[in-house]
């Protein structure tokens, strides 16, 4: 049978309506989400095209300060501006607020192709009235928004740490739960936001999404909609022990005095919690690695100095009762074969500890160590000076969990012969030679004196809080009451540690409260000491134990005194 050419047609055109509306099932019912050869999701797709979305927050948990307020970042008041605003009449009210924050804004904003906060358009924080204004109001293409602010911390840098995109470490750390490369987030790269980083990491974005037409004009009739901030219970809070006002006027102190390297370290006495840790030289947070900035010095061992003759002064007090006794040529050096520098006279062992004759403690020394080689090994354990000291414990999976994981272990002998050597005695017993100490374990020392010997592991983290504010997690405080040294002993080196302040190296301080032990130590570089001063206030009733250190200082004097004296001052004031 002969099919003429109308026929052909028509059966052509059937043919062709069929597969069209095959097509159409096939992309509106059929392979809805694995449309063609690449599998394209076509309902995302649709919904991209039709929707855009600002972000709010990348969904990391947040580092408080004792008061809950945050230390790495926290929620702030803002305004999101479409680009269509700068072309409609606001409220008169609103546009006066907004031309006092800046007179350009509109022509900024004409610019902008995308949503932007009001906050990165003018460069200024957003006030709780215009907030309050917008909130409150129905305006096309302004919505007032609360969103996180991620900043690198302004205080507590190098303790608090660093943020940053680090891809190789992120499948090291992660990759049981990594399924592709979109998985990668800011992981912490130091400090406190590295060691909770599993617990920190961002589960998931924060956005704010809205749908547009064709322009990519806000489709304003349709909801503003909230992602990805569901979850009641993570990421964590992590709650420190740090005092954010004391650590703000700490970091001025060392500002105004321009330490160049250094810091400070503040503990509570009562509990042995970090109230504040400052650490000098500052960070490049654009260069976080450059010249080692990023390094906690307050976690790092250093030469002690004199600092180390108390151990030497424990020791003796428990260990060799006639070396409390005799009368000490201190116009001798420390080796006893020449003169000292400083011509101090004849002194007894109490003089000797005010004025940090060097001569004293290194004739102590070589006797302690005649009858025990390990002695000042074990004084130095007593005392809580050895390290590590910060908390360490099991969280949950993870064992010997440390809170402080870049602290550094002291020692004291270099090598076994050491403590059979008499030039190696003196030194070791000044405080020098292979002597070193980190300023965290020196104020852990000054706290376990003034607990009369009880010594407790250090804690910067009190609590892991869920992302809805209920508890975690508690660190308990760890006390250990063995090994350690007498009552009767830290009350004799309390009153040591007062006598240095009223009436020897450490009276600088003396209009103060306070009692301490000062040290100076050599480097080994040319003209270069670190300088020392470590003790509690009030003295009647210690609070606080802190240690001062600058280091690597060329002057042969260092600010070390007058730093103290006002961080004392000042706290004495409250």
């Amino acid at each position: 049978m002969k099919i003429s050419r109308v026929q052909l047609s028509a059966c052509l055109l059937f043919l062709f309506f069929c597969f069209l509306i095959y097509k159409l099932a096939d992309i509106q019912l059929i392979s809805t989400e694995n449309y063609g050869p690449n599998n394209v999701n076509l309902l995302e797709e649709s919904v991209d095209q039709r929707s855009s979305e600002i972000i709010l927050s990348s969904g990391r948990g947040i580092i408080l300060d004792r008061n809950k307020e945050p230390l790495s970042y926290g929620e702030v008041k803002d305004i999101v501006l479409f680009p269509f605003v700068s072309s409609i009449e606001l409220p008169e009210d609103i546009e006066k607020i907004l031309y006092t924050i800046d007179v350009q804004w509109k022509s900024k904003l004409v610019k902008e192709k995308e949503p932007v906060y009001l906050s990165q358009l003018t460069g200024k924080k957003v006030s709780t009235e215009l907030y309050d204004k917008i909130s409150n109001a129905t305006i096309p293409g302004l919505v007032a928004i609360k969103r996180s602010q991620e900043n690198d911390p302004t205080i507590a840098a190098h303790l608090i740490g660093l943020v940053r995109n680090n891809p190789d470490e992120y499948f090291e750390r992660y990759q049981d739960s990594i399924h592709s490369n979109k998985d990668v987030k800011p992981i912490g790269i130091s400090g406190l936001q590295k060691a909770f980083d599993s617990l920190l990491i961002s589960q998931q974005e924060q956005r704010l999404m809205y749908h547009v037409d064709a322009l990519g004009n806000p489709l304003l009739g349709l909801e503003l909609r909230y992602l990805g901030s569901g979850d009641h219970f993570y990421p964590a809070k992590i709650r420190t022990t740090i005092d954010a006002t004391i650590q703000t006027m700490i970091e001025n102190v060392l500002n105004s005095h321009q330490m160049e390297k250094g810091g400070v370290v503040l503990l509570d006495v009562s509990t042995n919690e970090v109230v504040a840790m400052a650490s000098r030289p500052n960070m490049r947070q654009d260069h976080p690695y450059i010249n080692h900035a990023m390094k906690n010095q307050m976690l790092t061992a250093h030469f002690p100095g004199s600092l180390f003759k108390t151990v030497v002064a424990a020791a003796a007090i428990e260990n060799n009762r006639e070396s409390l006794d005799k009368i000490y040529d201190c116009n001798r050096n420390v080796y006893g074969d020449g003169s000292s520098s400083r011509q101090l006279g004849e002194l007894n062992f109490k003089e000797s500890f005010v004025e940090s004759c060097n001569y004293t403690f290194a004739s102590i020394a070589k006797v302690l160590l005649e009858d025990n080689s390990n002695i000042l090994q074990d004084y130095t354990n007593k005392l809580g000076l050895s390290g590590p000291v910060g908390w360490t414990g099991n969280l949950y999976h993870q064992e010997n969990f440390k809170q402080f994981p870049e602290e550094e272990l002291g020692r004291v002998w270099g090598d076994e012969y050491d403590p059979f050597v008499d030039r190696a005695i003196a030194q070791t017993a000044i405080g020098q030679k292979e002597v070193k100490v980190t300023p965290l374990a020196v104020a852990n020392m000054v706290s376990t004196i003034v607990n009369n010997g009880v010594k407790r592991e250090i804690s910067v983290v009190d609590e892991i809080l869920y992302n809805n504010g209920t508890i975690m997690k508690e660190f308990s405080s760890k006390q250990s009451i063995e090994n350690s040294i007498e009552p009767e002993t830290a009350i004799k080196l309390k009153a040591l540690f007062t006598e240095v302040v009223n009436d020897g190296t450490g009276k600088m301080l003396n209009d103060l409260s306070i009692a301490g032990k000062s040290g100076t130590a050599e480097t080994g570089r040319e003209n270069s000491h670190h300088y020392w001063f470590a003790g509690f206030f009030p003295v009647e009733n210690p609070k606080y134990s802190m240690v001062v250190v600058d280091l690597d200082q060329t002057s042969e004097i260092g600010k070390t005194y007058p730093i103290y004296h006002e961080i004392a001052d000042n706290l004495m004031d409250q």
